[in-house]
């Protein structure tokens, strides 16, 4: 399976990846295998990392609220925007 349909024709470089990540208990057997494009592969890989990085923002933003901190709460509002705006880890509510 391809997710995007693209493949080598396309000039776009294919990826071997586990459906389930290793790290999650994930094993290296055909049926938790698929092939993906290297942008997905990529965007796959960082879905951790960005809803680290989400779940920063809005406790930075609700620190700097409480503070009376408009200017750190602007910025956080501009980067929390940008994920919504990108419909990036949709399920991490960010209560304004």
């Amino acid at each position: 399976m391809r997710h995007c349909g693209k493949g080598i024709k396309e000039g776009v470089e294919l990826h071997i990846d586990h459906i389930k990540p290793k790290d999650l208990g994930g094993k290296a057997e055909i049926e938790n295998g698929q092939t993906l494009c290297a942008q997905h592969n990529f965007h796959k890989k960082t879905l951790k990392q960005t809803e680290t990085g989400k779940k920063m923002f809005i406790r930075l933003y609700e620190l700097a609220k409480k503070e009376g901190n408009n200017e750190i709460v602007e910025f956080c509002t501009n980067v929390l925007e940008v994920y919504e705006k990108m419909n990036i880890n949709g399920h991490i509510e960010w209560k304004r």
